[in-house]
Formats: C-alpha cells, structure tokens, sequence
C-alpha cells in the first residue's frame, strides 16, 4: 500500500445526472414496495393462496430473481450501442416491466394448483424483466464517475428518489385499492398495480434522458472472463463478500419487516387498512429526511460507522416496541420512525460501498465487471430476501395464522415478535459483519489513484 500514488483530485457531476439517476429508483419502488408490503398479503387474503405456499411462491421469484442477475449483469458489461452500455436497457425494458407487473395483479377465476402456478409464473416473468431494466441502472453508478465521495452523494440522490417513490405508493396504494373496489372489488389491485406502472414508465424515460455514461474501458478491460474465472476474481474480494453479507442480513430483517406489517397492523395494533399504508408510506418519507444526514455522516466518519450506528438506532427502536405492551399508535409510529431512520444508513452507504468493491476488484485482478458484481450482490441480496419472505409464509402456519378472521392470542404475540424480533436478530448480525470491513475513502482513493496510472480511463465528452 505504501507505494500507492495519492489518489487525483475529485470530480464533480452536473446536478442533473444526480437528478436523473435519483429518478430511476424513484420509478423503480412503485414496482418493489407493492411486492415487499402488499404482496404477500393479497396473496392470502385476496388471492385465496395459503400463507406457506404464498410465501413459498416469493421465495421461488426472488431467487429466480437473483440467478438471472448476474447473467443480466454479464450481458450488459459487452453491451455496446450508441444510446450507451446500460441506458437502453431503461429505454426499451421500462413498458414490458409496466405490463408485467400488471399481470402479477391480475384477478383470474383459478383455484388450487391452476392458482398457485399462474401466481409463480405471472411473478417469474415480472422478476425477469425488472432485473433486466434495474440491474444495468444499478451498475450505471460505476460508469458515471470513479470518486467514492461523489458517488456516496450519488446514492444519496438515489435513496432520496427512492424513498419518495416509496412514500407516494406506500400511502397512495391502500386508497387506490379502496377507491377502485367500490365499484369493481375483484380487479381493484389490478387497476391499482397498471395505474402505478404507467406513471412508473414515464419516470423511467426522464431518468434515462438526464442520466450519462461517462467511463468506457480500454482494450485490456473490455476482455470479458469466463464466469469460473470471476468468481474465482470475487473470491478474493474481500470487501465485496463482507458487504454482500451485511445486505443479506439487513436484507432479512427489512423484509421481514414489511411483509409482517399489514398482519401487525390488522390483528396485533386492530387498525384500519389505511394505518399499513400511512406507516408504509412514512417509512421511505423517513428515511428520505434521513438521507442527506446519512450522507454527511458518512462522509465525516466513514461508510462503515455509519452503517453500524444507523442499525443499533433501528434494533434499540424495535427493541422498545418489543418490550412495550399494547402500545398505542402514536407510540407505533414514533418507534418505526425512528427503526427507519437507522435503518436508512444502510440505504446511502450500501450502494456506494458495492462500486467501491468493484475498484478494489479491479486493483487485484486487472478486470473491471462492475455490471457482474452488481449482479452477483442483488442475487445474494433477493435469495436473502426470498427465504425471509418463505420464513414469513411459513412462520405464519407455525403460529396458526388464519386468513380474515379473530386470531387466537398466541397468533397476535407471534405476529409482534414477527414485525419486531426477527429483524432486530438480522441488523445486530449485519452490524457484527461491517466490523470487520475495511476498505475507506483513503484506501478506496489510493487504489484508484494506482489503477489511473498502470490502466489510464477515457472519458467522454
């Protein structure tokens, strides 16, 4: 390390590619909170699917999810075309992810298997296209600019579009299903999902009109390995498998936390559908207040102090709410608020350490693959997320859940210990993983500043 040059002068980005790369993700939550809050949820109490099997069914998707984006990931590092190497992949994906997220919605007179395979295959196709269209907008990041800092307000912009995406669906989706099943009850979420998709689509052309690729690689990085080869290269990452790991675990308790909110709120609190929907929409408003803080904490103290502060604020919050004993709404609203504000470090820091990895990557082995580390991460990622969303499903036969109806009182604690212990266990272990990374601004700079000099970058105009 020591004879690493100092790194060069950081650059800055045009304040509208932070507000046309903010705007993908504000786009791409009113396709992934409807499936991490609502989802399950319509699946057993709508749809009529039995808890295990629905949850089953997301674990199935999100895992499918995840092994095709590393492929995706792949595929777009040898993209080559005049709109740019990840940018089209927004301009021709975002009206099929429209219209497959509509199918997923979609009301259909089946029972039984004819059921359970139309709702698996309806969401596999979905899952198909948004890692299509999110994976290549994810690794666009990396492309964009080099300098860790700029790229930490990058996904500063990124998070704080997406938490308004979030909020805007999180309160609008509830009101809309209500609205529209006044006078068509069966196809209400369906209206409600094609609604959210449409305006969805128009955000992602914005995004893709404002947003640049400035870094193409030279003849030495454009050599693509076989995939034995790169994991092989990953292997070696170290940074890139502790971050990996510390996702996989947030990863758990924030889905488990959402897909447990509407059955808190119903059964455990016993309030109005339109209660889910104000906390799910106060959640992203949360954390979004919380991003430019995050952000400056970050910058001062480092990426990985501020992940492990952010956690112990979220679990000492649900810690509360666990020991609390049928605390009222306020009270409810206080402690998620504050669970979502910790909670929101790991939103800004995540997404700039994973192109941090990807230079370090570059560093050991010669080879930039920043779309297959992206790739590779959101599999670790979505399986993480699929077995939280199968353990939800299944936990929820173990405590004898039973749809639209009085729960015993058995049922009602094991829902609070659903929404409040399960992921207070998964942030304290991604706190104990961040321990022990290691790869800083300071770092992260002088491995930069050596790849400039053995491997220099052009960039566009």
């Amino acid at each position: 390390m020591n004879a690493i040059p100092v790194a060069a002068l950081p650059e800055r980005l045009p304040t509208r590619r932070y507000l046309g790369y903010g705007l993908g993700d504000f786009a791409f939550n009113f396709y992934w909170l409807p499936l991490q809050v609502f989802l399950l949820k319509y699946y057993t109490d709508v749809l009529g699917l039995a808890s295990g099997a629905a949850g089953i069914i997301v674990m199935i998707c999100l895992i499918w999810d995840g092994l095709v984006d590393p492929l995706i990931g792949i595929v777009a590092n040898k993209t080559r075309t005049r709109f740019g190497r990840y940018r089209p992949y927004m301009l021709f994906g975002a009206i099929p992810l429209a219209v497959t997220f509509s199918f997923v919605f979609l009301p259909v007179p089946f029972h039984d298997t004819a059921l359970i395979v139309y709702a698996l295959v309806t969401q596999l196709l979905f899952r198909t296209v948004y890692a299509a269209v999110n994976i290549p907008y994810g690794a666009m990041m990396a492309s964009m600019t080099r300098d860790s800092m700029e790229r930490n307000w990058l996904a500063g912009a990124r998070m704080l579009f997406a938490f308004s995406g979030s909020a805007v669906v999180g309160y609008a989706t509830p009101r809309l299903v209500a609205w529209l099943g006044v006078s068509n009850p069966d196809s209400a979420y369906f209206w409600s999902a094609a609604i959210l998709s449409s305006l969805a689509t128009l955000v992602i052309f914005a995004s893709y009109g404002l947003t640049e690729e400035r870094l193409e690689p030279v003849a030495e990085q454009q050599r693509h390995p076989p995939l034995r080869e790169l994991l092989r290269m990953l292997a070696r990452n170290t940074p890139f498998l502790q971050a990996a790991a510390a996702i996989a675990l947030f990863g758990f308790a924030s889905t488990v936390t959402s897909a447990s909110l509407p059955y808190f709120v119903q059964y455990y609190m016993r309030g109005e559908p339109t209660m889910t929907g104000d906390l799910a929409s106060m959640i992203p408003f949360v954390q979004m207040l919380a991003i430019l803080p995050w952000t400056l904490i970050s910058r001062y103290t480092g990426k990985r102090a501020a992940w492990i502060i952010g956690l112990l604020i979220a679990t000492a919050a649900l810690g509360v709410l666990n020991l609390i004993d049928r605390p009222d709404a306020t009270m409810v609203f206080v402690l998620v608020g504050i669970t979502a504000f910790g909670s929101a470090a790991i939103a800004v820091n995540f997404w700039s350490i994973v192109p941090d990895t990807v230079e370090y990557g570059e560093w050991q082995s010669g080879v930039r693959v920043e779309g297959f580390v992206f790739g590779l991460v959101t599999l670790i990622q979505k399986s993480a997320l699929g077995i939280s969303s199968a353990f939800v499903g299944l936990y929820l036969v173990w405590i004898g859940y039973v749809p639209n109806q009085e729960q015993a009182p058995s049922t009602v604690e094991g829902l609070k210990y659903m929404f409040t212990l399960f992921p207070m266990i998964g942030m304290l272990a991604s706190c104990a993983v961040m321990l022990f990374y290691r790869l800083d601004a300071g770092t992260h700079g002088r491995l930069v500043a050596e790849i400039a000099a053995r491997t220099p970058v052009r960039s566009g105009p």
